[in-house]
C-alpha cells in the first residue's frame, strides 16, 4: 500500500491539513508517502496513475462552495482502479456547500472508492479576520485523530471493494459565482523580493515587475498577500472588500471540522 497525498494549496492551508492526515496514516500503516503538489500550472502537466494498492488523499480549497475551477479538468482526469480515496475540503469558515459531494462524485465516476471525507477550516483568503491562523493546533489534532481512524478503516477493508461514503452537498451543484476581473494591489512597501512572482500558481505576476499582475490570469487566491514579507500586497477592489466585510460580520464564529467515515 502506498499513500499518495495530492493537494492544490496556494495559501498552504490545504497542504497543511492534507499532509498532516497523510503522515499520520502512513505512520500508522508503516507505509510510504508521496506528496503531489498540483498548485502551479506546471505541476499539472502530468497525471499520476493509481492502482488498487494506492490510497489517494485529495485536499482542495473551497472556492464559493465548489472545487477550484482551475483544477476541475485535472481532477476529472484522475483514474483509479478500485483505488481507496480520502477527500478533504478546506474552506474559509463560511460553508463548503457542494465541494465534498463534487469531489466524491468525480472520483466515483473514475474508479475510486471514497472511504472517508473531511471539511476543515482555513484562514479565509480575502480577510485574516475570519478563521484567523487556522488550521490551528486544535484543527491539526483533529486531523491526526482522523488519520488514526482512517488507518484502522483501511486495515479493516484491505483490498475488498466497498461503496463510497455519503457526504453533504446538493446536486445540481451550486453555480459558480462571477468574481470581478481584478488582482491584488501593491503599495510602496514592495522591495521586489520576487517571492510572489515565484509562488503565484497561475504565473499572473510579472517576472520583471512584481507590481504588475495580469488580471486575466489572477484567480484571487490571495497567495501573494499572505506570503508578502513587507505587507505590500492588498485587496483594493470595492467588490472584494464588500465580500470580506460580509464574511467578517457573519462568519467569524468558530466552526469545527466535519468528518465522514
Amino acid at each position: 500500500m502506498k499513500i499518495k497525498a495530492m493537494y492544490f494549496s496556494p495559501t498552504r492551508t490545504s497542504e497543511k491539513v492534507t499532509m498532516t492526515i497523510a503522515r499520520k496514516i502512513a505512520m500508522k500503516l508503516k507505509t510510504s508517502l508521496e506528496s503531489i503538489n498540483i498548485t502551479k500550472n506546471d505541476d499539472r502537466n502530468e497525471v499520476p496513475k493509481f492502482s488498487n494498492n494506492d490510497v489517494l488523499i485529495l485536499g482542495l480549497p473551497v472556492y464559493a462552495g465548489r472545487i477550484p475551477e482551475i483544477v476541475e479538468e485535472y481532477i476529472h482526469n484522475l483514474k483509479g482502479n478500485m483505488t481507496k480515496a480520502i477527500i478533504l475540503a478546506i474552506y474559509g469558515n463560511r460553508d463548503y456547500d457542494d465541494a465534498l459531494l463534487e469531489m466524491r462524485n468525480i472520483l466515483d465516476e473514475n474508479g475510486f472508492e471514497v472511504i472517508a471525507a473531511g471539511a476543515f477550516i482555513g484562514e479565509h483568503s480575502f480577510t485574516e479576520k475570519v478563521a484567523t491562523g487556522r488550521p490551528d493546533e486544535k484543527d491539526l489534532e483533529e486531523a491526526r485523530a482522523f488519520g488514526d481512524s482512517i488507518a484502522v478503516k483501511l486495515e479493516d477493508i484491505g483490498n475488498n471493494a466497498i461503496e463510497s461514503i455519503e457526504v453533504k452537498g446538493n446536486y445540481p451543484y451550486k453555480e459558480r459565482g462571477e468574481l470581478p476581473q481584478v488582482a491584488p494591489s501593491t503599495n510602496d512597501n514592495c522591495t521586489e523580493c520576487m517571492d510572489c512572482t515565484e509562488t503565484c500558481p497561475t504565473n499572473a505576476i510579472s517576472k520583471t515587475n512584481p507590481k504588475e499582475t495580469d488580471t486575466a490570469k489572477c484567480i484571487l487566491c490571495c497567495e501573494c498577500i499572505k506570503i508578502c514579507p513587507e505587507n505590500a500586497k492588498f485587496n483594493a477592489d470595492e467588490n472584494i472588500l464588500k465580500i470580506a466585510k460580509m464574511l467578517e460580520d457573519n462568519f467569524s464564529k468558530r466552526k469545527d471540522p466535519e468528518l465522514f467515515i
